[in-house]
């Protein structure tokens, strides 16, 4: 008898106890998120003849929350050669005409607006702007003097949804429309052996995945 009215007596004293620990987990009051995308490595921003990536993103997205449903996200990558260039190369070996060398970065910029009726922010569904800037310098390294500069600009309106978890964990998924303009500038005009079609604006459609930590 004694055994059971000490149990109850613990569970009376740990249950409100253990409610207060599940509860602030949900009401996590997070305001930073940290984010990145492995798979960017395969497949980064600028591609030849639309058809094959050949840089590789390396990125890091940092996200702020500034108001209530508001949010402040800023994106900064590294653009190198993509796995399917890497793995060409080595492929080649010593037999390749041309050793393609790809170095650039990658600026972006959200503000997001966050929908959901009952969260403040930054997790729900999302309506943002999205800018996006890359440069890369892709060149034959056997030719110091046959490269090209790739630039791509993309302003798109986005929807998406950022999931965060009790323990923090973010998963981040947007889909828009907008304009893409893609330049290329040739070191000496009709001289490369580089050919990675014309650039042109154009109406553009966008998909994005991120995944992080929120703090």
């Amino acid at each position: 008898m004694k055994k059971t009215l000490l149990a109850l007596i613990c569970m009376v004293f740990l249950l409100p106890w253990d409610g207060q620990k599940a509860y602030g987990q949900e009401e996590a009051d997070y305001k930073f998120t940290l984010k990145t995308n492995l798979l960017a490595a395969f497949a980064g921003p600028i591609w030849v003849t639309w058809i094959v990536p050949v840089t590789g993103e390396y990125k890091v997205l940092f996200e702020a929350k500034t108001f209530k449903k508001q949010s402040l996200q800023v994106g900064a990558s590294y653009l190198g050669p993509s796995v399917f260039v890497s793995a060409l190369k080595n492929e080649l070996g010593d037999s390749a005409d041309v050793d393609v060398g790809v170095n650039g970065f990658r600026g972006q910029l959200w503000y997001k607006f966050f929908l959901t009726r009952d969260s403040d922010g930054p997790s729900g569904f999302y309506a943002s702007p999205h800018f996006s800037l890359a440069s890369a310098r892709i060149e034959n390294k056997n030719e110091p003097d046959d490269y090209v500069n790739a630039t791509k600009l993309n302003i798109h309106g986005v929807l998406g949804y950022q999931l965060i978890t009790r323990g923090g964990f973010v998963l981040d998924i947007f889909t828009g429309l907008g304009f893409r303009d893609m330049t290329w500038d040739y070191a000496q005009e009709g001289s490369t052996d580089l050919d990675f079609g014309e650039g042109k604006g154009r109406i553009n459609v966008t998909f994005g995945l991120s995944f992080g930590y929120a703090f």
